[in-house]
């Protein structure tokens, strides 16, 4: 809540600029434009910080209370202009995240001096999941305050800024879901959410952890296996992954749906040879599967075979002529085709 406060031109204001307080002086002839301009650079900054925090306009930089001229049209403007940019923004700040108040400055002799204001904005403090990428102005810049600096962040610091909220987001649902597990230390469900959060922070040790004994209440489950090759592969473990994929089709020999992860990575490790052998063999159990024939055209293009590629993924379309994987990668082979016969 803003706090009502008596504010005397030349008077020294009782809070210190620092992380929650920062100050203002306007001495621009266009005032209304510059406290636009201070208000969204300031709020998103107390935003993008998730701390609470007030700005005042019209207090010098050692505190002083100066005040800025506003009259009454002025005021009008600046309680329409503020909301207004704020919706600009990205993503758009909510209006009550945020409150404007226009303040009277006083004489010495606490006299009322006509058209002289501060302006107060009061900032909330949030965590808004919406933001973890932080808010941008209209112009795409992001601002962070910091101590009593309010900092334009360049590309590579809002990169690490979004990491570091990230790494704090991921590590209270770890929390979160840990406190639960110790009561239900089986729950398949928080495992796998677990093992997911621990995926998405690189803790490679706890993801093991949690697969691990996912695996060993469901073995046989082929869903179970492919969650945890697909973890493996998201963190670039492709060797890992395919080790998961065959130990789980020793038990599933015939289950499609590890199979057709087995082929794709292998494709992704560049197998071509151990690939194409592999979609031929599977081809052989589904010999009208249009998804495998059009993986063996991707394969034979990727080994420079052209004419054998396109033939397969025409004969794919045969099968399906709305195939849209199919269609994408007989463009490409043409494509590929073209530049190897310009070379």
């Amino acid at each position: 809540m803003t706090q009502p406060i008596n504010f005397v031109q030349g008077e020294t204001f009782h809070q210190e600029e620092g992380d929650s307080f920062e100050f203002k002086e306007i001495t621009s002839k266009r005032p209304v434009n510059t406290i636009l301009n201070h208000a969204e650079e300031y709020v998103l900054g107390f935003l993008n910080a998730q701390i609470e925090g007030y700005l005042y306009l019209g207090i010098d930089d050692s505190g002083i209370i100066q005040g800025v001229t506003l009259n009454r049209n002025d005021r009008d403007e600046i309680s329409r202009s503020i909301p207004d940019k704020l919706r600009r923004t990205d993503p758009a700040i909510p209006h009550h995240y945020y409150d404007v108040n226009i303040h009277d400055v006083f004489n010495w002799e606490r006299k009322r001096i006509e058209d002289l204001c501060i302006v107060q904005i009061h900032v909330v403090k949030t965590e808004d999941k919406k933001a973890l990428g932080l808010y941008r102005t209209s112009g795409g810049s992001v601002y962070l305050k910091k101590g009593s600096t309010c900092m334009k962040l360049n590309s590579e610091e809002i990169a690490k800024e979004i990491e570091r909220r990230t790494q704090v987001y991921l590590r209270k649902k770890a929390d979160a879901l840990d406190r639960r597990l110790e009561k239900e230390p089986n729950n398949r469900d928080l495992l796998s959410k677990r093992a997911e959060v621990a995926t998405d922070m690189g803790d490679v040790d706890n993801m093991a952890r949690f697969f691990r004994k996912l695996l060993e209440l469901d073995p046989k489950s082929p869903k179970r296996r492919i969650e945890c090759a697909t973890a493996y592969q998201s963190i670039g473990d492709l060797e890992g992954a395919l080790s998961i994929l065959n130990e789980a089709l020793k038990s599933n020999i015939n289950d499609f749906s590890i199979l057709n992860n087995k082929g794709l990575m292998l494709q992704e490790l560049d197998r071509w040879d151990e690939a194409l052998l592999f979609y031929q063999n599977l081809l052989k159990m589904k010999p009208d599967d249009y998804t495998i024939i059009t993986q063996i055209g991707v394969i034979l293009r990727h080994k420079c075979q052209y004419s054998e590629s396109i033939k397969f993924l025409n004969y794919a379309l045969s099968k399906n002529p709305n195939y849209r994987l199919a269609k994408y990668e007989k463009k490409k082979t043409y494509q590929a085709f073209k530049r190897g016969n310009t070379n």
